[in-house]
């Protein structure tokens, strides 16, 4: 092999060795991904057996590397970045895949030894949503009905009934894997107000089956709010009332006084950083280019800097903070009263 070859052969497979975890083995995956003998696996992570480029395009596309990565040098990678770019259409089958690709990508990176999930969020973060099933029926319904125009619910009216309890089974493991990672959020003061405009917009508009319907999701709400407030106190996320015995600090939470412009996520799985930005509304894009993950790792520790830590520390704060959250749903909630 020519030594031009074998230096981007050789950089492709470091890349390979560096994506997975450190309890699989490449010469297998590879083996069986190329559907070739572990020897030859073997001489072409050596690079005595040059790739294809059917064979690139396949480990590519495993392992979720851009393939404009390859033969490309590392400063050369701010002039193009390729995003996967996840769609959601108008299909409930579609929504599925959605649920079931997030599934994924947790499992992914609760597997890596080394993991971290920084959030900064217009939002809070989806996942807050789905340990709650009265809310995480709303925020589905909403978002198949509402923004995808979904088929299936037109001319429906939302109760707590109205989702697949496959879908409800995603979304209860989703957000079981979030609570063992690792994660630091930024938000700010408005980071609620999506939520709860939401709920206001389907009350003002008839869209829910009953009152009882719209109290239990702002119930829902508030109890997210306030298991949050309890994981922010004790810097760990866990389920219930107090963490259980043995819980190691993951969660930290920052609040911003600067706009936060975006939901930008920063995923940290061992040597590899992965960047996921939403467009309009929720479909996702994800990239593993280093040089866009570094310049959004710098903007995050940027915003982190100019943030208070509210978790563990700063009681009075946290508390205000919190008590701000409380006083917007009771607001909605005394209208939904008076309807």
């Amino acid at each position: 092999m020519a030594k031009q070859e074998f230096t981007v052969q050789s950089q492709f497979i470091k890349k390979l060795k560096e994506t997975v975890s450190s309890n699989t083995s490449l010469v297998d995956e590879m083996a069986d991904l190329l559907s070739v003998s572990t020897d030859s696996a073997y001489r072409r992570i050596r690079g005595e057996t040059a790739l294809t480029i059917d064979e690139v395009t396949k480990l590519c596309t495993h392992y979720r590397i851009p393939f404009d990565f390859v033969g490309k040098p590392e400063k050369s990678f701010g002039s193009t970045v390729t995003f996967h770019y996840h769609h959601l259409s108008d299909d409930l089958e579609n929504f599925r895949g959605y649920l079931m690709n997030i599934l994924n990508d947790m499992k992914r990176i609760k597997a890596a030894d080394q993991k971290e999930i920084i959030f900064s969020g217009v939002d809070i973060p989806i996942f807050h949503h789905f340990g709650f099933l009265n809310l995480s029926a709303f925020k589905l319904f909403y978002w198949t009905k509402s923004i995808l125009n979904v088929s299936q619910y037109e001319g429906k009216k939302f109760d707590i009934t109205a989702i697949p309890t496959e879908l409800k089974d995603f979304i209860a493991e989703i957000y079981s894997l979030y609570l063992e990672i690792p994660s630091i959020e930024i938000w700010s003061e408005d980071t609620i107000n999506s939520t709860l405009k939401q709920v206001e917009y389907y009350w003002e508009s008839g869209l829910f089956k009953h009152k009882e319907d719209a109290l239990l999701v702002l119930e829902d709400i508030r109890s997210m709010i306030g298991g949050i407030e309890k994981q922010a106190a004790a810097s760990t996320k866990f389920r219930g009332e107090v963490p259980p015995a043995g819980s190691t600090e993951n969660y930290l939470l920052y609040l911003s006084d600067l706009m936060i412009g975006n939901n930008c996520i920063l995923v940290t799985m061992n040597n590899n950083k992965v960047t996921y930005l939403t467009h309009n509304t929720f479909n996702s894009m994800a990239t593993l280019s280093p040089s866009f993950s570094e310049e959004s790792e710098r903007w995050l520790r940027n915003l982190i800097k100019k943030s208070n830590l509210i978790s563990g520390v700063s009681e009075k704060q946290r508390f205000r903070f919190f008590r701000m959250m409380n006083d917007k749903i009771d607001r909605v909630e005394e209208n939904v009263n008076k309807g």
